[in-house]
């Protein structure tokens, strides 16, 4: 029986042993160092730090890459916009007279000459209607073939216009685009030379000046470089135009 306690005791006496033993034990292991895993998180925190930014960096070198390319195909479609606009520019500006243009045509002359039969009720009358008369025979032309036309050197453009202008002592000067100009009258018009003497053929223009004492004379002129009809020098609407700023 007293060796069944001795036996008990010692068995417990062991078991408490082990167990401040494994207590003593866990107590006693080192702990990790704080350092170490502190500079083991700012590394891992920097790399991924890198490779985010690495990500960025590769988002924009795509991007200016992409611009690089739009910027090359506009200014690939400027340059064809640009040149389709001067050629729209240099029609326009050739429809609107401010260009000379050469080409087959006539040249129709016109001056006094008192060779001619005298007509009391008709004499003289062209000097009084210069401007309507000039400007009959200039529709004319425009409606049949006409592409540019000019009175002695004067180009005729939308705004153009053939007047009389009264002067001093009863006289009047004739004036196109406002610049005065003398006889004899030479009208120059590019065109339809066929079409251009049909028309003055058909309303008698030689014979009806020839009435008022009037010489006229229609020469035609083929070929690529019959005649040339100079551009248009004169003022432009808008050019006297002012910006109002308000205030």
């Amino acid at each position: 029986m007293k060796r069944n306690r001795l036996i008990w005791s010692l068995t417990g006496v062991a078991a408490v042993l082990g167990f401040l033993l494994t207590v003593q034990l866990t107590s006693a292991a080192p702990a990790p160092d704080s350092g170490s895993l502190s500079s083991y998180i700012d590394l891992k925190t920097e790399v991924e730090e890198q490779a985010q930014e690495h990500v960025q960096l590769l988002q924009q070198i795509a991007k200016a890459e992409s611009q690089v390319q739009a910027y090359k195909n506009a200014k690939g479609h400027q340059a064809a916009m640009m040149e389709a606009l001067q050629q729209d520019a240099a029609t326009v500006a050739k429809e609107a007279g401010l260009t000379s243009v050469t080409g087959p045509g006539i040249t129709i002359a016109i001056s006094f000459d008192p060779s001619l039969p005298y007509n009391a009720s008709t004499a003289g009358l062209f000097d009084q209607d210069a401007d309507q008369e000039l400007g009959l025979i200039v529709n004319d032309l425009f409606a049949n073939g006409a592409q540019a036309i000019s009175i002695n050197g004067q180009r005729l453009v939308t705004t153009s216009s053939i007047r009389l202008v009264a002067g001093l002592g009863g006289t009047s000067d004739l004036q196109v685009n406002t610049v005065p100009i003398e006889s004899p009258y030479v009208i120059t018009a590019v065109g339809d030379i066929q079409r251009m003497q049909a028309i003055l053929t058909l309303n008698d223009v030689v014979t009806e000046l020839a009435l008022m004492q009037e010489r006229c004379t229609i020469t035609p002129h083929t070929g690529a470089e019959g005649v040339t009809v100079a551009g248009y020098q004169g003022p432009l609407p808008g050019n006297f135009a002012k910006e109002v700023h308000n205030g």
